[in-house]
């Protein structure tokens, strides 16, 4: 064999077995996890895959487990409330989200992943060419829960005990406990097993104002929450009516000043 046919030969097979080495298939790094959610709620669903080349991902849903009955996700699917945001670098990383659940968003999503030449040809078994991780979500109908409107604290320093009630009328089985929030921080002592439950500010002070919100604790289903605001006491009217008398005064004084300083009378001129 001629030197440069060995030569020729020796690169090839360099070439190929480089390729070979760098080459690696898709793989999760991080997979979907299944959740249960509230009607009305959000959920995000994280998928993170490495190879190279970097995978292509695609989300895919179907109502009843089957291989079958998979349909592929778009961003902007379901009246715009699916998105799917996807980056590749080193890795490919990608996020489901899907806001204002309804009943018909349960079901399993499937995150796929393949970085094989022939992923898209119709003709191959999508089960060989492509990698899975699926999660379920289930969404259940967000309880009842009357509250109390929004509340204003007297102006007296001393003013009558204020008293904050939730009633959860309507929800799922398995209700375990209630308890109160104020600015996102639980209030110490304030939980019970009750379903109508209240919180009383005993001697309303204007650092009492803020978000107050009644949690419920659910064996099986997420928590869920009612927000009441209480405000602190506005000016009076009166008090607000005083104020604008008391500038309307103290505008006529200033035209009065500039008049008489900068404007003279005519004189009196009589008759001979």
């Amino acid at each position: 064999m001629q030197p440069n046919a060995v030569m020729l030969a020796v690169l090839l097979f360099g070439n190929l077995m480089l390729h070979y080495v760098s080459a690696q298939n898709a793989g999760f790094v991080k997979s979907p996890m299944s959740e249960t959610k509230l009607t009305l709620d959000t959920f995000e669903l994280y998928c993170d895959v490495i190879g190279n080349p970097t995978p292509e991902i695609q989300w895919w849903y179907a109502e009843i487990n089957r291989a079958d009955s998979f349909k592929q996700l778009w961003d902007g699917a379901r009246k715009r409330r699916v998105s799917i945001n996807t980056a590749y670098g080193n890795n490919g990383v990608s996020v489901l989200g899907i806001t204002r659940l309804t009943l018909e968003d349960s079901g399993t999503y499937e995150c796929r992943a393949s970085n094989n030449p022939r992923r898209n040809d119709l003709r191959q078994n999508p089960a060989i060419t492509w990698i899975r991780a699926q999660a379920t979500i289930s969404v259940l109908q967000k309880p009842k829960i009357n509250a109390s409107d929004q509340i204003i604290l007297p102006s007296e320093t001393k003013g009558p005990p204020v008293t904050l009630q939730c009633n959860l009328t309507n929800a799922h089985e398995g209700q375990q406990e209630s308890f109160w929030m104020k600015n996102g921080v639980e209030i110490a002592d304030s939980r019970n097993e009750q379903k109508n439950t209240e919180y009383i500010i005993k001697k309303p002070r204007s650092d009492d104002a803020g978000e107050y919100m009644c949690v419920y604790t659910f064996e099986t289903a997420p928590n869920a929450n009612a927000t009441i605001e209480v405000k602190g006491k506005t000016p009076t009217t009166r008090s607000h009516s005083r104020n604008k008398q008391m500038a309307a005064i103290l505008l006529i004084f200033i035209i009065n000043l500039h008049f008489n300083q900068y404007c003279h009378p005519l004189p009196y001129l009589r008759e001979r």
